[in-house]
């Protein structure tokens, strides 16, 4: 087992487990980087969210979390130009995104995820190419 790091330590778009609600979860590290701090958020991959309850977990940059190697998330199409529903991944112009409900205090009622660096991003259903099917894989 890998030893724990903070948050703070380890890059958005990593995959980590942490003890949640009494669960081993999976989940892919987000970070919001603002103009004077990042936020430090986790996205709950397994066990798998019920559809449309995939959310931002606001983290402390302090929380161990244990980095996993061997894990990735494999894609397949989906329809085109497809509106997104909470948890669904699709693709545009700058690439993959999971659509989210973003964190509770935040004003925004969702938020968008770039799967290959992990950062929060607003606004990214404009370009939609197609909806894309997402699972966990292990290698």
């Amino acid at each position: 087992m890998t030893t724990p790091k903070p948050a703070y330590e380890i890059a958005a778009g990593s995959f980590v487990t942490l003890e949640l609600d009494g669960v081993r979860a999976l989940c892919l590290k987000a970070e919001r980087i603002g103009k004077e701090h990042t936020n430090h958020f986790l996205v709950v991959l397994e066990p798998r969210p019920e559809p449309g309850r995939m959310a931002l977990r606001y983290i402390d940059p302090e929380l161990p979390l244990v980095p996993v190697d061997g894990v990735s998330l494999a894609f397949s199409d989906g329809p085109e130009r497809t509106p997104p529903e909470i948890g669904d991944a699709f693709a545009n112009r700058t690439g993959l995104m999971l659509k989210v409900k973003d964190d509770a205090k935040s004003q925004r009622y969702c938020s968008y995820v770039e799967i290959a660096t992990g950062l929060v991003r607003p606004r990214m259903e404009h370009g939609i190419i197609r909806l894309m099917g997402w699972s966990v894989q292990r290698l």
